[in-house]
């Protein structure tokens, strides 16, 4: 084998070797714990709206009257992540929302899941959701 022949291979592979090496080089970062709460600023509430007026606080059930006391006795106030069922219609959606708005003291928002990524959205024919309420 000539030496430009073995300089071409080394460098061939040596080129190769670093492009190998490069997803270790530039990975994703370690993912850290939440730090939780900010001293002075209290937790978010997650109320979900199931179909049937059935409603969810951080995943436990309870009903409409319980929320709205427990949202109006809150000793601090609590601002609400409002995630409503896709099931529900666009009025109930609202609806629920200034129910929620009215009897809680810390405001509501309506909470959007994840959008999907768009590779996964390419071969989807269903429109982008639309933005949150203010």
């Amino acid at each position: 084998m000539s030496l430009a022949l073995q300089s071409l291979v080394g460098f061939t592979l040596l080129v190769c070797a670093g492009v190998a090496a490069v997803p270790l080089l530039v990975g994703a970062p370690e993912p850290r714990p939440d730090p939780g709460v900010p001293p002075g600023r209290a937790q978010a509430l997650r109320v979900v709206e199931a179909p049937g007026g059935r409603w969810y606080l951080n995943g436990e059930p309870i009903g409409r009257e319980s929320l709205a006391s427990l949202l109006r006795d809150a000793p601090t106030p609590q601002p609400v992540q409002f995630l409503p069922s896709a099931a529900l219609g666009v009025g109930e959606v609202a609806a629920s929302l200034r129910w929620l708005r009215r009897n809680g003291r810390g405001g509501a928002l309506l909470a959007l899941p994840p959008q999907n990524s768009e590779s996964e959205m390419a071969g989807s024919t269903h429109a982008a959701p639309p933005p949150p309420l203010p």
